[in-house]
């Protein structure tokens, strides 16, 4: 269908094509192949940042509760589980 916005290829691999049968399998959904991929290239952008976006708000959570004391954090024994051992003899 002619379009004024630019094209994106994607090669329909195998493993696309197998991605987009499941897809459909578990939605009943008989969208055009494009159709598919462009509506979870959407919805896969969305919650992408929506991750990105609670990971930020754990994180700042985190720091003001170590910030008011709520919990203490043994610095050291996480240094030495983050120290590589040396290998046995």
């Amino acid at each position: 269908m002619p379009s004024k916005h630019p094209r994106i290829a994607v090669t329909a691999d195998a493993e696309l094509s197998a991605a987009l049968e499941r897809v459909r399998v578990a939605t009943g959904t008989r969208e055009a192949d494009a159709t598919l991929v462009r509506r979870l290239a959407l919805q896969g952008a969305h919650a992408q940042l929506a991750a990105r976006q609670g990971q930020r708000a754990a994180a700042g959570e985190l720091l003001d509760a170590m910030d008011r004391g709520l919990f203490e954090l043994d610095l050291d024994a996480i240094d030495a589980l983050n120290t590589p051992s040396l290998p046995a003899r």
